[in-house]
């Protein structure tokens, strides 16, 4: 497939799955409020499973776009792991826009981008990893217990990953990907954007960071519930108005 139908394709693809984790998130938010225990956990791993596909499928529209390079793109390909793609996709953009070669990045760099440069690979290591890991358990059917690569015993790590799962982290790091994601675009696509407007982006993930370290999940989930039993407060005490005026 040439190129640019493959980078459309990608496209098609993200907005697909944008899409699909939206209609997943909305419908675990309503189990939530329920407080339908069995729906949450159903939708809450949908919603993983959905995030880490747009996260392989964001990378896929970035190399394949033409503004990254054709060679870069084959490179980044060879790599084994999606994670393992992310950071070529780091190496490659960086080396294209500093003018160095491939193994001069990160040491040969500014001392300003090479700060850029850690922390933006310290969010594909140290956020990236945990959510790749995770969609592929979910991938290969494992729900509720995590195996090891053999699938010969139990991985006690990523089995307690999948029960920590909320919908509430899980939209966190959406919205902090989502800075990385447009910093990688400024990196490749744009000519002053990347360094101008770094600092504002870079505030927002690291914001997004910390509310997902401050873990409000379960205030979340209570706020939404109690919401949803003043809803039904109001309409039974509108419906028995209307009932004592006679109206219905």
């Amino acid at each position: 497939m040439e190129r640019e139908k493959r980078h459309r394709a990608h496209m098609r693809n993200m907005e697909a799955l944008d899409t699909s984790f939206e209609v997943a998130s909305r419908s675990c938010k309503e189990s939530i409020r329920h407080g339908d225990e069995h729906e949450i956990v159903a939708l809450t791993r949908t919603c993983a499973l959905l995030l880490g596909a747009t996260l392989e499928d964001r990378l896929m529209t970035i190399i394949s776009s033409p503004d990254f390079p054709e060679s870069s793109e084959r490179r980044v390909m060879s790599e084994r792991t999606v994670l393992d793609m992310w950071n070529q996709v780091l190496v490659e953009a960086f080396a294209v826009r500093y003018k160095l070669p491939r193994s001069k990045v990160p040491s040969a760099l500014p001392y300003t981008s090479a700060a850029y440069f850690e922390g933006m690979k310290s969010v594909i290591d140290d956020w990236m990893e945990p959510l790749i890991n995770t969609r592929n358990c979910l991938a290969h059917g494992q729900w509720i217990v995590a195996f090891n690569e053999q699938r010969n015993s139990v991985n006690q790590d990523r089995t307690k990953r999948l029960n920590a799962l909320t919908l509430w982290h899980l939209r966190l790091q959406k919205n902090m990907l989502s800075h990385l994601e447009r910093l990688i675009f400024d990196l490749t696509v744009t000519r002053y954007a990347f360094e101008r407007d770094f600092d504002r982006h870079w505030a927002n993930l690291k914001a997004a960071q910390i509310r997902i370290s401050a873990d409000k999940s379960k205030e979340w989930e209570l706020l939404l519930q109690r919401r949803h039993q003043r809803g039904k407060g109001h309409i039974r005490r509108n419906y028995r108005r209307l009932i004592d005026a006679g109206l219905i």
